[in-house]
């Protein structure tokens, strides 16, 4: 397929090509979408990055911002570049984060509460840096990993309830962080009352109202120029009202209102190699389980971003691929001391509105990034706290709306009760504490309602289903009138130990039943049965020694190899004799109990051996005369064992009568399977359907022992038809009658499964 024809299926199914544009194709129109969608965004990722660094260093690390500016701009600089190379979708544009922020800001709060008295100021950032970096790195060795071992599906076992609540919690951890910008200190609930001083109501109020103005509008309007749109207006807005009345922009950094200038134009500070003696490592093992809980919290972000990116501008997105690029982004990030972080969402779908889905376009933004990074210090005295607090403001209470608001409505009621207990659990203990939390009460919910689906399929009896093998009439009147002794029970799904104790429930009930005939053979069908646990094992073998108590047979069909092996396990452990029988198919084992049940029969009368075609075309015409004028369009054949008498796909051109022996019907899957269909004997008629409509055979018919069968051709039959078509109307009816009972019983038996 060439490259005009790739591109036209794609437009068509209404995706994007993966592959890059070049910028030359459509000269100077894309140079300058490039450059103002690179600008715009640079600029918001410059933001978001202040923002997630007033996050990373709050309260009692508010002090040292710059340092915090430093790294999330440095991993938002290196992951812009690694991304937007290696990423499956191009144009994509990355950030340091707040869902990976919020983790590493729980951790440096962390190690600096621990180390506070005992350490120095400067050994204790220190320590938070080597962290932040160390973290961000295995974090991307991990996502590396995941990537190349083609992992990306496993967010599809992540249950949704967990999800949710872990994101309301990390909205619930950015408005407290993002309060935490506004006032200067860490929010807390001893210190909650702070909240209400006027000095600081001036400050979140504002903040709050512009983040839930920029939510509503951009709900509304689905705009991605509202933001900025609204950031320059509040810019704008705050120094000329700071200048109406006079206020200096000393005055305003000393109440809290504007970040602290720094003495240099750089904002990455000054390290070097000494200063790694004064790491305190011990500190940093410590953090471990939290380090882990932000690798989990990156893989899962980085799927989910990238999942909704590939649905907001309809590009195909490789996940593995995606989870490469980030991994190799954060490693090297890391090193170089950012923070980690991953696709952006709302940064992405920006550039490409902007007309600027190209790799370029984050090139640019890194160097954006880089620009403020090496030169914009002094930008930092003119930038309100409150303002970068609203953006947080606004990310958090988006993601407290759509998980503790919006799905309330759209979730059921246990489910939602889960996302509500992780985000209480996150906001009293912690982060990974309330994940571990959801899980667990997620896996026991799944418990629950999983053991309240119907672990048996459909339950019928040996009365209305039988086994492949025709019998004589007598045999098949006996059966059905006491096949009602053998019950299948066809069984579904996975089983463990909440399903079958009911299944232990249902057949006890079944064999306390006075009403119903004494249960002979009870039959398992584990043809729907996708696995079964230790304890499902276990409870099988108590269903069969509750059988064999109540003088019955259990037996287990269809069952995989694994579960097989389980079975026989449990069975080993338990008394002699509590083994359930196991046969390869349903119709093996439900042959052997019509055997059984042929066996009990004290009078069944004995099938004559000596029985001729004679006999059987006298049955068929009822009449004995012309039964002999119809032998002579017939044609004996003696076969052998294992004979092919009819072969799947073949042209139909005979049909048979069995005098002598017995033949199988099996059925060729594609997959080369065969399958067993019937077994007939003595006295019967095969290859009568596709004769009848002369189409190819549809099974094969094979001699299970020497066999006897007489031939009628088309050619015999035509010629019979001329001279003497009384016979051939004779047999054509007995045909019609043979086909009717079958189809009868084939509609009472799907009646049966079907109710």
């Amino acid at each position: 397929m060439d490259t005009r024809t790739r591109s036209h299926q794609n437009r068509r199914d209404g995706l994007q090509p993966v592959g890059d544009r070049t910028v030359g194709a459509s000269g100077l129109s894309q140079v300058f979408s490039i450059l103002a969608a690179g600008a715009i965004c640079g600029l918001l990722a410059v933001m978001f990055s202040i923002s997630a660094a007033a996050l990373l260093f709050s309260g009692d690390l508010s002090e040292h911002i710059t340092i915090a500016i430093a790294v999330c701009l440095v991993g938002t600089i290196v992951l812009n570049c690694v991304i937007a190379v290696f990423s499956s979708c191009p144009g994509m544009i990355s950030v340091s984060q707040e869902v990976t922020v919020v983790a590493l800001s729980v951790t440096a709060m962390s190690i600096y509460t621990a180390l506070a008295g005992a350490r120095s100021e400067a050994d204790i950032i220190v320590t938070i840096v080597v962290m932040i970096g160390l973290a961000t790195s295995v974090t991307g060795l991990c996502l590396l990993a995941m990537g190349h071992f083609r992992l990306g599906r496993l967010i599809r076992f992540i249950p949704y309830p967990v999800i949710g609540g872990f994101l309301a919690g990390m909205g619930w951890l950015i408005v407290v962080g993002a309060l935490g910008v506004i006032l200067g200190h860490t929010l807390t609930l001893q210190n909650v009352h702070v909240l209400f001083d006027a000095g600081n109501v001036a400050k979140w109020l504002p903040a709050t109202m512009f983040a839930v103005g920029v939510g509503v509008m951009t709900r509304r309007t689905k705009n991605s120029l509202i933001l900025p749109t609204a950031v320059i207006v509040v810019l704008a807005m705050f120094h000329i009202m700071a200048s109406a009345w006079g206020l200096s922009v000393a005055q305003l950094q000393s109440s809290g209102w504007l970040f602290a200038a720094v003495s240099h134009d750089s904002i990455w500070p000054s390290f070097d190699s000494s200063m790694l003696a004064a790491v305190d490592w011990h500190a940093i093992w410590t953090e471990t389980p939290k380090i882990i809980a932000l690798v989990a919290i990156t893989a899962t972000s980085v799927l989910f971003a990238s999942s909704g990116i590939e649905l907001s501008v309809r590009r195909t997105v490789d996940l593995d691929r995606e989870l490469r690029a980030a991994g190799i982004g954060n490693f090297l990030a890391g090193a170089g001391g950012g923070a980690a972080g991953f696709q952006g969402l709302g940064l992405t779908m920006l550039g490409h509105q902007l007309g600027a889905p190209y790799r370029a376009t984050g090139v640019l933004v890194a160097i954006v990034c880089a620009a403020m990074l090496m030169f914009g210090s002094s930008l930092l005295a003119y930038l309100p706290t409150p303002l970068f607090g609203g953006l947080l403001l606004w990310i958090g209470i988006s993601l407290l709306y759509d998980w503790l608001i919006a799905a309330y409505a759209a979730i059921p009621r246990r489910e939602y009760l889960i996302i509500l207990l992780i985000v209480l659990v996150i906001s009293a203990i912690g982060l990974l504490q309330g994940v571990l939390a959801g899980l667990f009460f997620a896996v026991v919910l799944f418990a629950l309602e999983y053991s309240r689906v119907e672990i048996v399929k459909y339950a019928v009896t040996g009365k209305d289903f039988h086994s492949s093998v025709e019998h004589t009439d007598e045999d098949r009147q006996f059966l059905s009138s006491h096949g009602d002794r053998i019950l299948i029970l066809r069984l579904q799904g996975f089983v463990f130990f909440g399903t079958v104790h009911k299944l232990h429930e249902q057949v006890a009930v079944r064999l306390k039943v006075e009403a119903e005939p004494r249960l002979r053979f009870l039959l398992l069908d584990c043809r729907d049965v996708t696995g079964l646990d230790s304890s499902a094992a276990i409870g099988l073998v108590k269903v069969g020694r509750d059988v064999r108590r109540n003088n019955a047979v259990l037996l287990v069909t269809n069952l995989c190899e694994t579960a097989a092996r389980q079975l026989d396990a449990a069975a080993s452990r338990s008394d002699a004799g509590s083994h359930p029988g196991q046969f390869d198919d349903l119709d093996r084992a439900l042959e052997w109990c019509e055997e059984q049940l042929l066996q009990d029969w004290a009078d069944r009368p004995q099938p004559d051996l000596n029985a001729c075609i004679d006999d059987q075309l006298a049955r068929i015409l009822e009449d004995a005369e012309l039964s002999q004028v119809m032998l002579q369009y017939l044609e004996r054949l003696e076969l052998e064992q294992e004979t092919t008498l009819i072969r799947q796909g073949e042209r139909s051109k005979d049909i048979f009568f069995i005098e002598h022996g017995k033949v199988s019907i099996q059925l060729e899957t594609p997959e080369g399977a065969n399958i067993r269909l019937r077994t007939l004997g003595a006295g019967a008629l095969v290859g009568e359907i596709s004769f009848c409509l002369d189409q190819c055979r549809t099974a094969s018919v094979i001699t299970e022992r020497d066999t006897t069968v007489w031939r009628l051709s088309n050619e015999a039959l035509e010629k019979m038809t001329l001279e003497r078509p009384t016979i051939t109307s004779l047999f054509n009816s007995y045909l019609v009658r043979t086909l009717a009972e079958r189809l009868t019983s084939t509609n009472r038996l799907v009646r049966l499964l079907t109710d």
